[in-house]
């Protein structure tokens, strides 16, 4: 395994977040409540047998340890590759800075497992290297989630068919019989089946990890629920006002919300938005209201009942962990940015926000295609194969026999204006711009039937072309949005993320790792 990085920005990791950044950040006091966070956390992953570095971890927490922290929606079998590369990116970055800072620094995931949206996360991808082709794999379930993925569970029926219909498209290697028991012990519950796995695949870092919509956690949530709901209004005004400012300085509008409250409730078995109007707080699927008091008594004895929508998740996410630094996505780092005079508001700085590493893999095959092919790595990842498959058929194109069939479609345009102009009647005109249609008809028809030739002729080309794009450009963007961590898991080693982790220098370049 080799590991390169495509430097693709101006300046470097540290001088774009120099030292005396996470140093500062380190500085702000702890949060009270550190250490029942801890205990919460704790219990959350009790079940899964908690590793000697965990719970080191665990107790570093305790005592005020900063973290490293990003969340990710809970996908099918975890799902896309981007997931784990969030959870490399925060191993890796708390590890760097637990030796920069001379303490501990510590890893945490948030599984944001308060989101709704099911049809976001129930269906993965795998590729077929045998057919040349992706195929999609969808939850074997015809239940209607409404409310939060955590909710949702699986019968036995839909799980071992869900297993099987993926399993049923990894090709047999060494690993397949391991992912597949791995698959097949799995608990019924959504955002169990993630949570098992990403600790089964990262345990031996010290991961830490937490459900956002666990319980517990929420009851710990209970008082900062209690202040945003009071204070909705103000809350909703600095967000527009940060919302203006980001805009107005050039970047491109990211949060698009329908609320005015920025709070989720369960209510009639579906995760709906609060808003207020009129003197009420109103839910938007079912039009029933509340008064301010009545939801606070209901954020006291029942807070599970709540969540956060994409303005105050972040602000919630802070306000429970001493977060030394947020790793996410490129999307989510310019909407957190949207979010500071929230936080200032709030009174609590925003903690330093860094992009997660981007990471693409490479096998020998392709590897040595792009060799045979004479293609650059950086083009494709920065703009896709279209444009060398086009370049490849221009090449080897007839280049003469397609400038004599430009050279007569000109030809036949002008002797038929010319025929045009010389008709005496309307219905000559007519039939000699029928008749040029017809032609140009024909031409079109005979440059299509010889791209068609070239395309059989070089069939073989661009099917490795295909083969190259599906690995490194799959449905028009990066490998890591589209493949399937478990299949890059089958083709390698069951230990290979553990092994990048450790291997990983923090950059915000692309990543290209040779297998």
């Amino acid at each position: 395994m080799e590991i390169l990085t495509v430097n693709d920005h101006e300046k470097s990791y540290h001088e774009e977040f120099p030292q005396h950044l996470f140093k500062e950040r380190a500085a702000v006091k702890s949060h009270p409540h550190t250490q029942q966070l801890a205990d919460i956390i704790a219990d959350y992953m009790k079940p899964l047998g908690i590793t000697k570095q965990q719970d080191n971890h665990l107790t570093a927490l305790k005592e005020g340890a900063p973290v490293i922290i990003g969340g990710q929606q809970a996908g099918l079998f975890i799902s896309p590759l981007y997931t784990i590369h969030k959870i490399i990116s925060i191993i890796v970055l708390a590890r760097e800075q637990s030796h920069q800072l001379n303490r501990p620094v510590i890893p945490v995931f948030w599984i944001a497992g308060e989101d709704h949206d099911f049809s976001e996360v129930n269906h993965a991808y795998l590729y077929d290297d045998s057919q040349v082709r992706l195929n999609k794999v969808k939850v074997a379930t015809k239940q209607q989630v409404e409310t939060s993925v955590s909710d949702f569970m699986l019968s036995d029926e839909e799980k071992h068919s869900t297993v099987h219909e993926f399993m049923s498209k990894l090709k047999e290697t060494e690993r397949t019989r391991q992912i597949q028991q791995l698959l097949s012990e799995l608990p019924n519950a959504w955002t169990d089946q993630v949570k098992q796995l990403i600790h089964e695949l990262f345990k031996e870092s010290g991961l830490l990890l937490i459900d956002s919509n666990d319980p517990a956690f929420r009851r710990l949530e209970k008082e900062t629920f209690k202040y945003m709901l009071t204070h909705h209004e103000a809350i909703h005004a600095a967000f527009i006002a940060g919302q203006k400012k980001s805009v107005a300085g050039g970047q491109q509008q990211m949060i698009e919300t329908n609320s005015n409250v920025h709070l989720f409730m369960k209510y009639d078995n579906q995760r709906q938005l609060l808003n207020f109007t009129a003197g009420k707080f109103v839910l938007n699927k079912s039009d029933v209201t509340f008064t301010r008091d009545e939801l606070l008594r209901l954020i006291d004895t029942e807070p599970e009942l709540f969540s956060n929508n994409v303005v105050t998740r972040p602000v919630m996410q802070e306000l429970m962990f001493n977060t030394l630094c947020f790793i996410g996505g490129p999307s989510e780092i310019k909407y957190w940015n949207e979010l500071a005079d929230v936080f200032a508001y709030l009174d609590r700085p925003l903690p330093i926000l860094i992009p997660r590493m981007r990471i693409t893999y490479i096998n020998r095959r392709i590897q040595k295609l792009l060799e045979q092919y004479e293609l650059n790595i950086s083009a494709i990842l920065t703009d896709g194969m279209q444009h060398q498959q086009e370049q490849f058929l221009a090449d080897e194109a007839n280049k003469a026999l397609l400038v004599k069939v430009d050279a007569l479609e000109q030809q036949l345009t002008t002797v038929f204006s010319e025929i045009t102009e010389l008709a005496e009647t309307k219905q000559v005109q007519v039939i000699a711009g029928s008749n040029l249609e017809h032609h140009l008809k024909q031409l079109d028809y005979f440059r299509k039937a010889y791209q068609r030739e070239l395309r059989q002729k070089n069939e073989i080309v661009l099917r490795h072309f295909k083969e190259i794009e599906l690995h490194l450009n799959p449905r028009g963007g990066l490998q890591e949005r589209t493949w399937h961590p478990l299949q890059l898991i089958n083709d390698t080693d069951l230990c290979i993320f553990t092994k990048i982790s450790d291997e990983l220098v923090y950059t915000t370049g692309q990543v290209v790792i040779e297998l």
